[in-house]
């Protein structure tokens, strides 16, 4: 197959890496920094024990025009990969080259929920698939990204029955490490993404500290955990419900499960050593939104998410609307960042 990867850093660059390993016909589009380092080193992927992939001669391009410009070959599926708030651009730009992306799928792995939805009313429900990404990979260079840890993988999921993916499933499953799973259901799929996406993620943002320390404090886990209640108490709401299912390497039924059944204080034992195994010192995806201060943020398609289907379904979400809110604010270039304030105001939350 040929695959055209919009979105070229980490998580376009490992996936196409995994793809070119296994012979496939990779175009990455990525930004000015990421084409030059590939085009001079390579692409470089370290592993965890050391191994390091280095990929040369990989068909780089800084646009979309200038991927489809320099050939005349037909892609057979685009990834996007970049980040959710830049989803719609990108949908702009593929519209206008739709003639020549007449029979490609488009495969969204953008984190949250919402996505799927935008793309398929775009380009149509049977040419779109969902995905998710739970391989931890972390970026060392322009065009050089590293696994952190083995275990996780790719989930793919169909929106239309009517969609002919079994070709691009087959090629995903052939790569050395994406570990790929299918899904019947693409909802249970992203929303059980979702979950995970939102453990420790606004509140560290917030805070500027990593999420073990979150999830070591008492009145902040109990806030974390009313937060993932909304989510679910949200899927619950849906007709039909949301399943929880599990992902590769990460037992979101399980976790469901378990805020069901236990008390916090149980949670906080079960739950912060595995955040500290898993993530230890690493910040989780909003964390470099405050930071960055660029105006954009993916709590919108997170927190923001379940907010908003809270309203629509009649289901209140007080935890998950503050921070969504909270982080909006937090992102614009002009926002006051006052660690001691935002303390003050996560501890109100938890007190309501």
């Amino acid at each position: 197959m040929r695959f055209l990867i919009l979105g070229a850093g980490a998580v376009g660059a490992w996936i196409g890496a995994n793809l070119v390993m296994t012979r496939q016909a990779v175009t990455f589009v990525g930004r000015p920094a990421f084409v030059q380092s590939a085009c001079t080193r390579g692409i470089h992927v370290t592993l965890p024990r050391g191994e390091t992939w280095r990929l040369r001669d990989v068909d780089v391009a800084t646009s979309l025009t200038e991927a489809l410009q320099r050939s005349s070959l037909t892609y057979d599926a685009v990834l996007l990969c970049m980040k959710a708030y830049a989803l719609e651009q990108a949908i702009d730009e593929l519209r206008g080259c739709e003639s020549r992306l007449s029979s490609a799928l488009f495969v969204t792995l953008q984190n949250g929920v919402g996505n799927e939805e935008k793309l398929a009313a775009a380009f149509g429900a049977q040419r779109t698939l969902a995905a998710t990404l739970t391989s931890p990979i972390s970026v060392e260079g322009p065009a050089a990204v590293r696994l952190e840890r083995i275990g996780g993988g790719v989930g793919l999921a169909a929106l239309s029955s009517e969609c002919a993916w079994q070709p691009l499933a087959l090629a995903l499953s052939r790569a050395p490490l994406l570990n790929l799973r299918t899904y019947a259901d693409w909802r249970a799929m992203k929303w059980s993404k979702l979950l995970l996406n939102m453990m420790g993620n606004a509140t560290s943002a917030l805070l500027g500290v990593p999420v073990a320390e979150i999830y070591g404090d008492r009145q902040l886990f109990a806030l974390e955990m009313r937060m993932l209640r909304e989510a679910l108490a949200v899927m619950e709401a849906h007709v039909p419900p949301i399943a929880t299912v599990n992902l590769p390497g990460h037992p979101a039924r399980f976790l469901a499960f378990a805020l069901k059944l236990l008390p916090d204080t149980a949670l906080q034992v079960l739950l912060s050593r595995r955040v500290a195994r898993g993530r230890g010192d690493k910040y989780p995806s909003l964390y470099y939104d405050v930071v960055n201060r660029s105006g954009r943020s993916e709590v919108g398609v997170l927190n923001g998410a379940v907010a908003e289907a809270g309203r629509r379904l009649g289901v209140p979400t007080p935890v998950n609307a503050a921070l969504a809110e909270m982080v909006q604010r937090a992102v614009q270039p002009d926002a006051p960042l006052s660690p001691q304030a935002v303390r003050r105001a996560l501890e109100q939350l938890a007190r309501l």
